[in-house]
């Protein structure tokens, strides 16, 4: 597998459908976003397979804290685009040596995202409704 392109996030660039956003200052460098923010790294993948593949190590890493050891800056620590790079790849190569367990446990937390979300969605309307039961009794 090709490694993917790596870069730091400008508006001005095209978004493709298969990019991945890490963001890259603050304690929470590293993690893996949905959306682009001004302080983020894009990881433009080829396709949904590789997509997913970079977004599971991603938020592995991320919460094992592994770019803690690559911040630097004293008051917003933030990651250098070349610590993260050399850390990803050297992941993913690691990772390729159990490449049919990995895509295994990738179908698995994208399974556990999507049921983490539907619950998510529930809650809120669990929320909703115990709101509304209880303002329709209020004084307007």
């Amino acid at each position: 597998m090709k490694t993917p392109k790596i870069y730091t996030y400008s508006p001005k660039n095209q978004k493709s459908a298969f990019d991945l956003y890490a963001l890259s200052k603050g304690l929470n460098s590293g993690k893996p976003l949905e959306n682009p923010c001004p302080n983020c790294f894009v990881i433009s993948c080829r396709n949904a397979e590789e997509l997913d593949q970079y977004r599971t190590l991603l938020f592995g890493l991320w919460k094992a804290k592994s770019f803690h050891q690559y911040f630097v800056g004293s008051v917003i620590p933030f990651i250098r685009i070349q610590d993260f790079k050399n850390l990803v790849f050297e992941q993913m190569a690691h990772l390729q040596k159990k490449q049919k367990t990995y895509q295994q446990d990738v179908k698995k937390f994208k399974a556990l995202a999507q049921n983490e979300r539907a619950m998510y969605e529930q809650l809120l309307l669990i929320s909703e409704l115990k709101r509304m039961y209880i303002s329709r009794h209020l004084k307007r």
